[in-house]
């Protein structure tokens, strides 16, 4: 059983991989303004972890006179990303890498972004995110990420097939999602784990983390979307 849950896992991640590759120009059309969010998050350095097109990244390192590293695994998102930093004339760097381990040296950066983007990693390697984020975020450093919220209208009825699905054995996440993006080249499946609020909670409290704030947020329209949590490293 855990085998199989763990092939399905590494199944999600190859499928969002080669999603992102080929839509990437596509999602950054879309992706042009930064989230209010972001700007919680102060200092020279910061990371955006799977930036996208890097407009969080590179407007907070605009807003704070900085450097940003626009880290992805998408090579699409790269190319959007270096276009997204000269566009704006920021200082920074573009990195293709995993997110599960990440290149960087310990203690890097001031401030590291996730936004939208940790709900594309599977529940049994999220602590191994969360472990590299505090390894390379220095002491008094920030970290703020978001989710897309399960409570939205078009993922409620998907949660309860979901719950079935776990029950059957089909999956051990019950609010494991299938999104499609539709584009003339075809129809591109996008995973999603839609991760409650208690959840990110309780994964981070082994870390020695401060939680400073944590709720719901929004992006585009001023409605409560997304789940968000901001971190702290304290040691």
């Amino acid at each position: 059983m855990i085998h199989r849950q763990l092939k399905t896992c590494y199944k999600d991640l190859r499928e969002n991989v080669y999603s992102y590759n080929v839509i990437g120009i596509g999602y950054s059309f879309w992706r042009q303004r930064p989230w209010p969010i972001v700007e919680v998050v102060k200092g020279k350095n910061i990371l955006d972890l799977g930036s996208g097109p890097c407009v969080n990244g590179a407007v907070t390192a605009l807003r704070n006179r900085g450097y940003v590293v626009c880290f992805d695994i998408s090579k699409t998102m790269a190319y959007a990303s270096k276009a997204t930093l000269m566009k704006l004339n920021v200082h920074g760097d573009v990195v293709v890498g995993d997110a599960l381990k990440m290149p960087f040296r310990s203690n890097s950066f001031d401030g590291i972004l996730a936004i939208a983007v940790i709900h594309h990693i599977p529940k049994p390697f999220l602590i191994i995110l969360f472990t590299d984020v505090k390894r390379v975020l220095k002491k008094l450093g920030v970290f703020v990420a978001t989710v897309w919220s399960w409570k939205q209208r078009r993922f409620v009825v998907k949660a309860f097939i979901g719950i079935l699905k776990s029950f059957c054995g089909v999956f051990s996440y019950v609010r494991r999602y299938v999104v499609s993006w539709k584009s003339r080249r075809g129809v591109f499946k996008r995973i999603y784990y839609l991760y409650d609020l208690n959840e990110l909670v309780e994964i981070v409290r082994g870390l020695n983390m401060v939680v400073v704030s944590s709720g719901y947020t929004w992006y585009l329209k001023q409605e409560n979307k997304n789940v968000y949590i901001v971190l702290l490293k304290n040691d």
